[in-house]
C-alpha cells in the first residue's frame, strides 16, 4: 500500500512539474531593452558630388536589441534637421527609410544618398549637420499594433549635398536679345527642356526687349534643326527657311514648345510667395528677378513651423507651383511645408528647364 501511495505521489508531483514548465513557456517574459546598441555610420563626414554617385558613402550598421525571448523586430531610419527633433511635433518632417524585416545595416550609393538629402532642403555645396535616428519596434504575431514600446538611437552627420541636374532633351534659344546674340547657350535661363522625351520641351525665359526674335535649337550650334516662325504667332517651323519666332516684352514668360504638333505658347508670369504666413495674398510677398542670376527672390518672409505656402505666377493661380511627395517642385503638387519657424529669404530658380525646377529657403 505504501508502494502505491509513493507512486500516486511520483506522479502528482511529475504533474506539477511538467504543468508549471508548460506554463512557462505559453507565458515568456519580454524585457524591452533601454535602446538600441552598436548604432553607428561608416563616415561621420560626407561630402558629396557626380564622383561618388557610384561609391558606397554611408553605411547604417546597429546590434539586434536583446528582448530576452525571440522577437521579430522592424527598423526605420529618420533623417531630419537638428531643430525640427524636439518638441511635440519632433521628427514629423523626416524623411523616414524603412528598413527590410531583421535587418541590421542599411547602406547608400552616393547618388540615393544626395537625393535624400535634397528632399530636407539643406543648401548646396555647404556642410549641414543633419540628424539620424534609428526606431526599433516589435512586431506582434496577430498584426495587431504592438504594445511594447519603441526603442531608439540618434547620431548626428555633417553632410554637403550637391544640386541634382537632371539630363533631359534640350532646345537651345539663340536670339538678339542674348550676349552674344544669336548664340547657343547651354546654360540655366536660354533652355527648354522635355521631360518625357515626348517632343515637348518647357522652360522660363527673360525677354528684355520690348521685341524679341529668336529660334529654338537641338544643338548647341546652327547645325541640328532650328525651329523658327510657323506662319502665326503660335506655331513653328524646322525648316531651314523659317523666319524667326517673335515675343513681346519685356517679361519673365513660360514658354512650351511642341516640335511635334509644331505649336508654341508663352505664358507671362511674375511670381509671388503666398502661404498660410500671409492669407495667401498674391500681393503682400512679390519676389524680384535678378537677371544674373536667373532667380527670384523674396526677402525679409516670416513663417511657422508646420504653415504651407506656394510659389504663384500669375493674379488667377493658373501657374503655380507647390511640391510633389519627393519634396519636387510640381504645378499639381501640394503645399511646402515650413519646418522651423523664422524669418527666410526664399528664392524660386526655374532657369534649368522643365524637370529641374528648385527651391530653397534660408
Amino acid at each position: 500500500m505504501k508502494k502505491l501511495y509513493g507512486l500516486l505521489f511520483l506522479i502528482s508531483a511529475l504533474g506539477l512539474l511538467f504543468t508549471g514548465c508548460k506554463r512557462d513557456l505559453a507565458n515568456p517574459v519580454l524585457i524591452s531593452p533601454s535602446g538600441v546598441t552598436g548604432f553607428g555610420v561608416s563616415a561621420s563626414t560626407v561630402v558629396l558630388s557626380s564622383a561618388n554617385d557610384s561609391t558606397m558613402v554611408a553605411k547604417f550598421s546597429w546590434q539586434k536589441p536583446n528582448y530576452a525571448t525571440p522577437v521579430v523586430s522592424t527598423y526605420t531610419l529618420l533623417f531630419d534637421i537638428p531643430s525640427d527633433t524636439s518638441g511635440a511635433t519632433g521628427w514629423a518632417n523626416a524623411i523616414k527609410v524603412n528598413i527590410a524585416t531583421s535587418s541590421l545595416q542599411n547602406s547608400w550609393l552616393g547618388t540615393d544618398f544626395n537625393r535624400l538629402l535634397n528632399q530636407l532642403g539643406l543648401p548646396f555645396g555647404s556642410p549641414s549637420t543633419i540628424v539620424v535616428r534609428l526606431k526599433a519596434d516589435v512586431n506582434q504575431g496577430t498584426g495587431a499594433v504592438s504594445t511594447v514600446p519603441a526603442i531608439n538611437a540618434v547620431l548626428s552627420m555633417t553632410v554637403t549635398p550637391y544640386k541634382v541636374v537632371l539630363i533631359f532633351p534640350k532646345l537651345y534659344v539663340a536670339g538678339d536679345f542674348l550676349v552674344p546674340n544669336w548664340t547657343q547657350i547651354d546654360q540655366g535661363g536660354w533652355i527648354l527642356a522635355s521631360v518625357k522625351s515626348d517632343g515637348f520641351y518647357e522652360g522660363y525665359i527673360n525677354f528684355v526687349n520690348t521685341g524679341n526674335s529668336f529660334k529654338l535649337c537641338t544643338q548647341a550650334s546652327w547645325n541640328g534643326t532650328n525651329y523658327g516662325w510657323g506662319g502665326t504667332a503660335t506655331t513653328l517651323s524646322g525648316a531651314g527657311s523659317a523666319g524667326n519666332c517673335y515675343s513681346g516684352g519685356p517679361g519673365y514668360y513660360k514658354v512650351a514648345a511642341d516640335v511635334t504638333a509644331l505649336t508654341i505658347s508663352y505664358v507671362l508670369t511674375k511670381w509671388v510667395v503666398a502661404g498660410d504666413f500671409n492669407n495667401w495674398s498674391l500681393t503682400a510677398n512679390p519676389m524680384s528677378f535678378n537677371a544674373t542670376t536667373n532667380q527670384w527672390t523674396a526677402t525679409g518672409v516670416s513663417m511657422t513651423a508646420g504653415a504651407g505656402y506656394k510659389f504663384v505666377g500669375d493674379g488667377n493661380w493658373t501657374t503655380a507651383f507647390g511640391a510633389d511627395s519627393k519634396g519636387n517642385l510640381s504645378y499639381s503638387g501640394g503645399n511646402i511645408a515650413v519646418t522651423k519657424t523664422g524669418t527666410y529669404t526664399v528664392t524660386l530658380d526655374l532657369s534649368g528647364g522643365a524637370g529641374n525646377y528648385s527651391y530653397s529657403l534660408k
